[in-house]
């Protein structure tokens, strides 16, 4: 890909100049189709169909998320607002081209597509996942990591790792971020490839050993560490540069749309790939700590789901668990057609894989660390936070909870999660001091 189409693809589409000058365009068209001198014979049609667009758009976000739920996800108030206001917008835009002539007619045909795509853009900056341009239309723009530029791996001195490390004066200022294909040999899952964000101290010469994060995203979605970045760029600046080393790996497959359940047998052998191939992979390929001690599983929404029930599962790989809004368990829908679909009609195959089928079954070490974390506007992720929460609890794990205030499913949430998951285990890995105003759990 070109240096000028890489560019573009990278715009930033959920703020700055260009979520503006979208928004300006659709008002200019809309400020052309309704500013004119009223007449019966326009105003009439064209408020009409306004107002039953607005309806129709109202009754349809009512449908698709009270009735249906169709996405198995809140719909945010912005969303539904958007929603009513796209199906006004277009309404009035048709009706305008059917009583109108000339030049008006042709911006109101026009004005049909310009709203449905600021709509969709913004709705999309309302959830802030896509980033980019690149990022919605779901076109990897990130370059190849090359594997063989890492350092060599090493061994850490003795003690928490922040008491002993020194940066180079040679150490890059920014994290480096690539992607890499990871391979199935266990599973033979269709995993797209995995996205590395690898903090400062992983680049230099003799680089320490240092913790990781296997991060899985919501579904749908891609491979992405933007939002788990950003949070990782600030700490890096008190850290001198110490961070994890993140993979944010496809436990979904294909091209994203598909929900495998975090399971082997449906839609591919999703639960090998996470818990062998790409833990082997990890191992093999990157310098970091050994033990579970070191090592996170994290997600959010399916992917946050999928890390309770691994980091259950396998303590033996995962020490600590950062669930980000996480289901209450596998979802195709409602519970008879996930044990239908997904598990040949098996129910007991079905329960055994809720996390609280296995946290109430299992008994932990207090060193097992498990952080919930969730949108204050989350609909059922607040519940189901709060019972998995208390589940890890009572399992004996160290189980902490946070609610982010004023923010939903979205990409806000995200963000504060991974904040309050690293003020957390920075310490318990040896990156910072130890906080003694870090809360106790909850």
């Amino acid at each position: 890909m070109t240096g000028f189409w890489a560019r573009v693809l990278d715009i930033r589409i959920v703020d700055g100049p260009v979520l503006i000058a979208v928004y300006a365009v659709a008002v200019v068209f809309l400020l052309a189709i309704v500013v004119r001198r009223p007449a019966v014979r326009w105003v009439r049609p064209v408020a009409i169909a306004f107002g039953a667009g607005a309806v129709c758009g109202v009754l349809l976000t009512v449908l698709v998320q009270n009735v249906l739920d169709v996405f198995n996800t809140p719909m945010s108030v912005e969303t539904r607002i958007w929603i009513a206001a796209v199906f006004a917008t277009m309404s009035a835009a048709v009706a305008s081209a059917v009583v109108s002539h000339g030049w008006r007619r042709i911006v109101s045909l026009i004005a049909v597509p310009v709203f449905a795509l600021t709509t969709a853009i913004g709705i999309n900056a309302d959830f802030g996942i896509d980033k980019t341009l690149g990022d919605f239309l779901d076109i990897e723009t990130l370059p190849a990591l090359d594997l063989s530029a890492l350092p060599p791996h090493s061994t850490n001195p003795d003690g928490p790792l922040v008491d002993s490390w020194t940066p180079p004066a040679d150490m890059p200022d920014e994290a480096l971020v690539g992607t890499v294909e990871i391979p199935t040999p266990a599973s033979d899952f269709d995993a797209r490839d995995a996205v590395v964000y690898l903090p400062p101290a992983a680049q230099v010469a003799n680089a320490p050993a240092l913790p990781v994060v296997v991060y899985m995203g919501g579904q749908p979605g891609s491979p992405a560490v933007d939002d788990v970045g950003q949070v990782l760029d600030e700490f890096t600046e008190q850290t001198d540069g110490l961070a994890p080393i993140v993979v944010s790996v496809d436990q979904l497959g294909g091209d994203g749309s598909n929900n495998p359940l975090c399971i082997d047998g449906y839609q591919g052998n999703a639960a090998t790939y996470v818990n062998d191939d790409v833990v082997s992979f990890i191992r093999s390929t990157f310098n970091v700590m050994p033990g579970p001690a070191a090592w996170s599983i994290a997600g959010f929404s399916n992917g946050g789901g999928c890390a309770i029930r691994f980091g259950a599962l396998h303590p033996d790989v995962w020490g600590s668990v950062i669930d980000i809004s996480g289901e209450l368990g596998p979802s195709l829908g409602s519970e008879q057609d996930t044990i239908d679909e997904g598990f040949g009609g098996d129910a007991d195959a079905y329960r055994a894989q809720l996390p609280l089928t296995i946290l109430d079954s299992r008994t932990y070490p207090s060193s097992k660390i498990a952080i919930f974390t969730v949108g204050q506007f989350d609909g059922r992720y607040v519940r189901a936070s709060q019972e998995i929460y208390e589940a890890a609890e009572a399992a004996g794990m160290t189980a902490y909870r946070f609610v982010s205030p004023g923010t939903g499913h979205e990409a806000a949430t995200i963000q504060f999660g991974f904040a309050e998951a690293f003020d957390v285990l920075f310490p318990v890995w040896g990156l910072s001091p130890a906080d003694p105003a870090l809360p106790a759990p909850e």
